[in-house]
């Protein structure tokens, strides 16, 4: 039939479809190898900044390309500056080329403009345009943080984006107060703009930062405005996860608290020094090294020091430390903001009781006017919601942080009912915090003991401990620790290396690891567990030299007795309880 358009089938279309994307990628292929070829000889001319622009405004990402953009464009820069420097040319001639290339750099401007609007997550193209901003004459800042508000008003958690305004604001000499503001008006538009949230956190932290110590510090008053301004999120979305999340930072800040921040937060110092025999114990409030340990010692001496960590066996940056010698080093125990230096011939143990006092929660924190108000809406929004894990969460930070002592039984009870029911997934983080709260609180009963020089003994049992995470603070004052009947399940994470005695009898494990910090035991017990073969616990009495004890009653091991004595000849093995 004449003059009816003929209608594709499939397998036309798709004949078609694979013709047209052959074609393209031939001329791709032409193109980028013209690209290449030009590179590599230098030739960087405006052929060669058409031929990328026209690959680029179909794909932004090929990053290879925008540096060879860039290449040519800071040749033409150099080039501008040459004649700029030449009393020989005119200054018509000099004023007419700085116009070129300010139209060149206007250009780029544009063409990355072009590549955000079809990629607004354009890695590339964003950077771009930081590049060629630090490199105009007269940037139109205004302008470009106009295109920051646009662009993330299109998406506000474009990250890209948030960056791209970080630098502009810098380069516009913007106060942080100004960009404080601006998270304000972001916030109120859309309280779940959560990195509008982020960035005030920034400003606030680049506001209120010390110049000497680089600390930061926000008093209570601010503390609590802020807290003010998020409670009007909760209330309309008790879901939404911005505001909350923000809160927990205002808790963070100025915290003592390890739980509740990242160990790069938490100012060094120096918890115990110690002396036992063969070794001096040095045990620090976070992981150091040892050219900033040397700065403690009367040595200089690299040689003999090791190092325990949980997740490493030979870590080089650890809170523990050991120096080998028979005889005790000297140690400074004075303060960093010491005038005067005090040193320690350790005739005695040092132990710095204010901090240890701080990690284990021995000394409640006083309460500021705002935590009793951040508890009522808490408490009320979990009368409102009480599905929803995010304010029964919130309230338990606060009273693990003001309360650790008076509200612990209802601590415990939160963290296991957001572990196992209102928010599961996320079950093995409650559990590490309801481990260490039962810890803490075992320690502190023995507090006194512990720092006393007449006892060495640490006992947590039936505490239910998934973990040891935190009793590495006191690897210079234990020596026997008995962890029966916990949740252990591996021992080679006790970061304890003075111990000689140590019970993990009834506790879930099948089978011992090296543990590099456990080489000085004398009598281990592990009866009860589920060990059950030779083989799975010879790698960890291997590396414990002076062990001539070992409990092993009510284990499937019992009956690998003799099997047992063979390998180990020394030992007196105990299968059956006395």
């Amino acid at each position: 039939m004449h003059f009816v358009k003929k209608v594709p089938t499939t397998e036309q279309e798709k004949a078609a479809k694979e013709k047209e994307h052959a074609k393209r990628s031939a001329q791709f292929l032409h193109a980028r190898d013209r690209i290449i070829a030009k590179r590599d000889v230098g030739e960087y001319d405006d052929e060669l900044l058409s031929l990328t622009q026209a690959i680029l405004e179909k794909n932004a990402d090929i990053y290879t390309f925008w540096n060879i953009r860039r290449t040519a464009i800071q040749q033409r820069i150099e080039a501008n500056e040459l004649i700029q420097k030449n009393p020989e040319i005119g200054e018509e001639e000099k004023s007419k080329n700085a116009q070129k290339l300010e139209n060149l750099l206007a250009g780029e401007l544009f063409l990355s403009y072009e590549c955000i609007k079809s990629n607004p997550k354009s890695y590339s193209a964003w950077y771009q345009r930081a590049w060629v901003l630090q490199r105009q004459v007269a940037p139109d800042f205004a302008k470009e943080l106009a295109l920051c508000e646009k662009a993330l008003q299109m998406d506000c958690r474009n990250f890209h984006c948030w960056d791209h305004r970080r630098i502009v604001a810098r380069l516009a000499n913007r106060t942080e107060e100004q960009e404080l503001e601006f998270s304000n008006k972001l916030i109120d538009e859309n309280f779940s703009n959560y990195s509008a949230w982020h960035y005030r956190s920034i400003a606030l932290k680049n506001i209120h930062r010390d110049a000497k110590t680089g600390e930061t510090k926000i008093d209570d008053s601010l503390i609590g405005s802020e807290l003010q301004k998020v409670k009007n999120a909760f209330y309309m979305d008790a879901e939404d996860q911005s505001a909350w999340t923000y809160t927990r930072w205002l808790l963070e800040v100025g915290s003592g608290k390890e739980f509740l921040r990242p160990e790069s937060a938490a100012p060094i110092e120096l918890i115990s020094a110690s002396f036992h025999g063969n070794n001096t114990t040095l045990v620090f409030s976070r992981a150091v090294t040892i050219p900033f340990l040397l700065t403690f010692v009367d040595t200089k001496d690299t040689t003999r020091w090791r190092a325990f960590s949980s997740t490493s066996p030979h870590p080089t940056s650890s809170r523990v430390w050991q120096y080998l010698s028979d005889s005790p080093l000297r140690v400074v125990i004075s303060s960093p903001n010491a005038e005067n230096v005090e040193w320690s011939d350790l005739k005695e143990r040092y132990v710095n009781r204010r901090r240890l006092e701080t990690i284990y929660d021995v000394v409640e924190t006083p309460e500021p006017g705002y935590i009793q108000e951040l508890l009522q809406d808490c408490h009320q929004l979990i009368e409102l919601e009480p599905k929803n894990k995010w304010p029964l969460y919130m309230k338990t930070l606060v009273l693990m942080e003001y309360q650790p002592n008076k509200a612990h039984d209802e601590i415990i009870f939160n963290l296991k009912t957001l572990s196992d029911s209102l928010d599961s997934k996320r079950s093995e983080l409650y559990k590490s915090l309801l481990s260490r709260q039962k810890l803490n609180h075992s320690i502190r009963e023995q507090f006194d003991r512990l720092l006393g020089n007449e006892h060495d003994q640490l006992v947590v049992r039936y505490a239910e401990l998934t973990s040891l995470e935190g009793v590495e603070y006191l690897a210079g004052l234990v020596g026997n620790a008995d962890f029966q009947g916990n949740l252990l399940k591996e021992i080679h994470r006790i970061v304890l290396p003075n111990l000689h005695s140590l019970t993990i009898s009834e506790n879930p494990i099948d089978s011992l690891s090296p543990s590099p910090s456990l080489s000085h035991l004398t009598f281990l017990s592990i009866a009860g567990t589920q060990i059950s073969t030779v083989q799975s616990v010879m790698p960890f009495f291997q590396t414990t030299p002076s062990l001539d004890r070992l409990l092993f009653a009510e284990t499937p091991l019992v009956e690998k007795t003799e099997e047992l004595r063979a390998q180990l000849p020394g030992v007196r093995l105990i299968p059956h309880w006395l």
